[in-house]
């Protein structure tokens, strides 16, 4: 019997790293899919993966090169949603995506490449920069609990 116990506390010694890289590996994949559900959300103008996948706690606040919203909602009625009507097209490309999930806290910093034309003036934008997301695990699954997004033109102007 006890060759029984030894063999299987073995077994659980050899095999749990390879059951925590493959949570770790779920994990990240959600991760992943998330922020694919929130660049396109931005792209169509559609609040929807934000209601989705960010938590919305009291006092959250989302940073976009300089400017914030306070709360999602803000985030979604007065950034998020607004943007179909005023941009004749938008692209946001979020490429390089490296997320670290430590527990119940994950972050992801990624690239990001964000175009588009402005409908009133045919303003033409191409900006790139980075971004990074916070996420907390709740009973419903991985949840964004902050996000910072910093971008620069593409082609930036040369001082004289």
């Amino acid at each position: 019997m006890k060759l029984f116990y030894a063999s299987c506390v073995v077994i659980f010694l050899a095999t749990s790293p390879y059951i925590y890289a493959s949570e770790q590996t779920n994990d990240e994949t959600e991760i992943l899919e998330m922020i694919q559900d929130i660049e396109k959300g931005w792209e169509s103008g559609n609040g929807m993966p934000f209601y989705q996948h960010y938590l919305g706690q009291v006092g959250a606040r989302y940073i976009e090169s300089g400017g914030q919203n306070k709360g999602l909602e803000d985030l979604v009625k007065n950034h998020v949603e607004p943007e179909k009507e005023v941009l004749k097209r938008l692209t946001i490309d979020i490429l390089d995506i490296e997320t670290n999930v430590e527990g119940d806290f994950a972050w992801a910093v990624t690239t990001v490449n964000v175009s588009g034309e402005v409908r009133k003036t045919g303003a033409v934008f191409d900006k790139k920069g980075f971004q990074t997301y916070l996420f907390r695990r709740t009973d419903e699954g991985w949840k964004v609990i902050h996000s910072h997004s910093s971008t620069r033109d593409n082609k930036p102007h040369k001082h004289r």
